[in-house]
């Protein structure tokens, strides 16, 4: 079985320290160690588009991955701090879209995947995978076939009457997208979004130095 990955990520050009440091550590990772036991052969590619539309650099991204053969496709957003085996514990799922549970880097810092408009939290007691009708893009990965299926434009912002707002790229993606996200509770707690402070899984802010501690020193 074939896992080439292709790791995609959207920049505005102000990337965060952790996110480098997080993204060398996964690299390492995946370099000595297969995602899955049947994998016989992994190879790595990073992407990166720099602008100020992460709509059109995400568009971008996807096409070239699309001339490649890459098998899968992981975004990762620059303002993520991560664990480096977070990517083994998505692929470990199987599944077509599975992504992480984060939260908002600016209060009152909800997380970012709902279900039928409802926010879903990952807490110290979540398990497993969870259905959601949206998550964000900062940390989820993706077989091919999904970016195949869903045509261009794959990332457009629409103005959203009841909240009078606009929403993400990510809600009109996954509503366009004949298969079903998931969330992953355990990988989700491998992820920390890097604003002001770091805002983790965890909802007790007075603990975030001793969390993020310890992600980093694993």
């Amino acid at each position: 079985m074939k896992f080439n990955l292709a790791i995609c990520t959207p920049s505005s050009g102000y990337s965060k320290t952790q996110f480098a440091f997080s993204l060398a550590r996964l690299v390492l990772e995946f370099t000595q160690k297969a995602v899955l036991p049947e994998v016989t052969e992994q190879s790595l590619e990073l992407f990166a588009m720099e602008g100020t539309g992460v709509s059109a650099n995400r568009e971008k991204m996807v096409r070239q991955f699309l001339k490649g053969d890459s098998t899968h496709l992981l975004f990762i957003d620059d303002d993520m701090g991560f664990n480096p085996n977070v990517l083994h514990v998505l692929a470990s799922r199987k599944l077509p879209i599975v992504g992480c549970n984060y939260r908002m880097r600016s209060p009152p810092a909800e997380f970012m995947a709902h279900r039928n408009k409802l926010e879903i939290k990952t807490t110290a007691e979540s398990r497993g995978v969870e259905p959601v009708d949206y998550m964000g893009f900062g940390m989820c990965l993706m077989e091919r076939k999904v970016l195949e299926t869903v045509p261009e434009p794959r990332f457009l912002i629409h103005w959203d009457a009841p909240s009078k707002d606009y929403t993400t790229e990510d809600v009109s993606f996954f509503y366009k997208c004949p298969y079903k996200p998931y969330i992953d509770h355990e990988a989700s707690r491998l992820v920390w979004h890097s604003g002001h402070v770091q805002y983790t899984w965890a909802d007790d802010y007075t603990e975030m130095n001793k969390v993020l501690k310890s992600n980093i020193e694993g």
